[in-house]
């Protein structure tokens, strides 16, 4: 197996860690994905509707999701050469942290960044899944997977509704996944 046509063979070392990568960081934040998700749908029941009459809008749905709630919302880096960034120096060496849940807000970029638009011409624009060099290996994998999860929850239920209990969110800067999510299923 190679990384790339040319590159040299990858080392069983190298594949083991790239299927382990992809099981462990995929199973939490496509875990983190489909809750988010869920609980979108149960806030915007007109959202719910809209996709139940059109299962078309669930992939422009997930990506609002993604934009929305990214399971990860940064990550920190370590500058590797001098660099500007907004006229801000940043010197190599330096740590920053890398807030996209914060860009996938941005108003000049996202217009009414804060709904859910089924519409958006750039819905794949978000960061979700990072960027370049350090976009999610698993990106594609994640998709399919909260698509087939939303496709059979949908088809089988015929509403969604909170049910009592508690909404509660794992405490942390980084990371965006819900720790319970009380809901009832209309069958």
């Amino acid at each position: 197996m190679r990384a790339a046509e040319g590159s040299e063979a990858l080392t069983r070392e190298e594949v083991v860690a790239i299927l382990l990568q992809l099981l462990t960081a995929g199973n939490e934040t496509t875990t983190s994905l489909i809750g988010s998700a869920l609980l979108l749908l149960l806030e915007n029941p007109d959202v719910e509707g809209r996709i139940r009459a059109d299962g078309a809008l669930l992939d422009p749905f997930l990506e609002e999701v993604l934009r929305l709630e990214s399971p990860l919302h940064g990550h920190f880096r370590l500058v590797r050469r001098d660099t500007e960034v907004a006229g801000v120096p940043l010197a190599e060496g330096s740590r920053v942290v890398l807030l996209w849940g914060a860009a996938n807000r941005d108003g000049d970029e996202f217009p009414n960044p804060d709904a859910i638009d089924l519409g958006r011409r750039n819905a794949k624009a978000h960061l979700a899944f990072g960027l370049g060099i350090h976009h999610c290996i698993g990106a594609a994998l994640a998709r399919v997977e909260a698509r087939v999860v939303f496709e059979t929850l949908l088809a089988r239920t015929s509403q969604l509704r909170g049910a009592d209990g508690k909404i509660a969110h794992v405490p942390s800067l980084l990371v965006r996944s819900l720790v319970s999510l009380p809901v009832e299923l209309a069958t």
